[in-house]
């Protein structure tokens, strides 16, 4: 016994302290199961992801939670004299929601300063839900070294509304904006939606927020506008997106959400 009860104190110990950070390792149905992805850490706090699932067991959403630590203490400066100078965290995605899904990771960039073209020039979080491996991201070059960054979808492939902003930066890819969205049409960049491609195809969604927006606590859901065809076909594809506060768990979340088999 006394042998024992050290051993199990102890392993009670690490489980509490990863609940709520490292994906299910238990065999039951997915049915109304949420499932999450390892804690990184962000400033003093942390972040994770996660993704849910409905009461058949189909995916439902994925997102990444941000602890209020964490936001309240971001860096300022990642030390470079880089794009926007970015911070990036990248996060697996659990194993769950990759086999109904393309999404195989995600890579949420801070920026303190924001970035290129102007309008985007404030502080901002960039959550690029990626439907290719981390090797392959980080293998896409510039516009002079890797011609594959300006090849296009075709059309059927991206909303009717997305138009290239001419954007292609080295290890993210192409990238593709509504040609709707407030920003682009006068009114202060608060949030929108992107599309990411590269060699032809398309390789993320990403959600890019203000952090002054993010603060205000908000509880929104937004249409998620769809193409008219998948590359990927037999999978769960988002079809709105969503931002909220959890004031139990004092984090906040971004969310790709109400997906459909496409």
């Amino acid at each position: 016994m006394t042998t024992f009860l050290p051993r199990f104190l102890s392993a009670l110990s690490l489980a509490l302290l990863l609940v709520g950070c490292n994906t299910d390792e238990d065999e039951t149905p997915l049915a109304n199961r949420t499932v999450y992805g390892k804690c990184i850490q962000v400033g003093e706090g942390t972040a994770h992801t996660w993704a849910t699932f409905d009461a058949d067991g189909n995916p439902a959403a994925m997102g990444v939670s941000v602890s209020e630590t964490a936001i309240k203490s971001l860096p300022q400066h990642d030390g470079s004299d880089g794009h926007g100078h970015m911070i990036y965290y990248e996060m697996e995605l659990p194993d769950e929601i990759k086999r109904q899904t393309p999404f195989k990771h995600v890579v949420m960039d801070w920026n303190p300063m924001g970035h290129p073209p102007a309008l985007y020039e404030l502080p901002h979080f960039d959550a690029h839900f990626y439907m290719i491996s981390s090797e392959e991201r980080k293998a896409i070059g510039d516009e002079v070294s890797d011609p594959k960054i300006q090849e296009a979808p075709a059309a059927r492939f991206l909303p009717t509304d997305y138009i290239d902003v001419q954007v292609n930066v080295p290890q993210m890819g192409k990238h593709w904006v509504d040609r709707h969205s407030p920003e682009l049409n006068g009114q202060t960049f608060t949030q929108t939606m992107i599309y990411g491609s590269y060699n032809g195809k398309v390789i993320f969604y990403e959600p890019m927020y203000t952090l002054e927006y993010f603060l205000t606590k908000p509880d929104d859901a937004f249409e998620l506008k769809q193409p008219a065809d998948f590359q990927q076909k037999g999978l769960y594809y988002p079809t709105g997106y969503s931002f909220w506060y959890d004031a139990q768990k004092k984090e906040y979340n971004v969310s790709i959400d109400k997906l459909q088999l496409k």
